[in-house]
């Protein structure tokens, strides 16, 4: 079943279609995942104290500055300067979002290079997540830029070596005014653990596993409708 087909399965599921519900989530249950809500973690302000990383705190804390500047509108692309992220830079990302599949890297910093084991400007993020989970990572990424909203996640991720690191990503929606993209996304990825920092060179990444979301209102409401995959313990 390709994508388009998968996209188009979860909007009739969550438009009142108890079936097609029931038929996914058998089918993941099946294969080890289970369905989680994502926490409220309230509007930004609110979430700031829940940062555990500084690069994820700095991130939220630039694009507050940011909102606030338009005024409560969602920044566009074109507002964001780089030079206000400066400390960031290692482990932010900015993603350019096109439905149904397509979330490609338009900037990745050197640290998350170094994860990967490869230059991932220009690839397809969705190509790194499971087959399993790859319509609902859509689905998370179509939420931010559509709702509006932010997120703040903590993912298990494992590397080479038998490494294995608790990391903490952020994402806020940017507008796009370029043909063909329908948002942009601006990231930060960091380990919690600081073995993070001290790995050098750093091990290749392997695997990751969603451990928590949380939604951050930032003052458009957040989609009560949607539900993570996570492995099941």
């Amino acid at each position: 079943m390709n994508f388009l087909r998968h996209e188009e399965r979860w909007r009739r599921a969550h438009s009142g279609s108890n079936l097609v519900i029931g038929i996914k989530i058998e089918g993941v249950l099946g294969m080890g995942w289970t369905p989680q809500k994502p926490n409220r973690a309230g509007t930004l302000r609110d979430a700031m104290s829940a940062y555990r990383t500084p690069a994820c705190r700095a991130l939220a804390a630039g694009y507050l500055a940011m909102l606030e500047a338009a005024q409560g509108r969602v920044p566009r692309k074109s507002d964001l300067d780089l030079a206000n992220f400066a400390a960031v830079m290692p482990h932010l990302a900015l993603v350019a979002v096109s439905k149904p599949d397509r979330c490609i890297y338009r900037i990745a910093g050197e640290r998350l290079k170094e994860r990967v084991g490869l230059n991932l400007t220009g690839r397809n993020y969705y190509d790194f997540v499971q087959p399993e989970r790859r319509e609902i990572a859509a689905r998370a990424m179509h939420m931010v830029i559509e709702t509006p909203c932010a997120f703040r996640a903590e993912i298990r991720q494992t590397y080479s070596g038998n490494v294995s690191l608790m990391i903490e990503a952020s994402g806020f929606p940017l507008l796009s005014t370029e043909n063909g993209v329908d948002g942009f996304i601006l990231f930060a990825d960091q380990g919690i653990e600081q073995l993070d920092d001290l790995l050098t060179p750093h091990p290749i990444l392997q695997g990751a596993s969603l451990r928590r979301r949380d939604l951050i209102d930032l003052g458009f409401g957040i989609d009560e409708t949607f539900e993570d995959l996570i492995e099941a313990n």
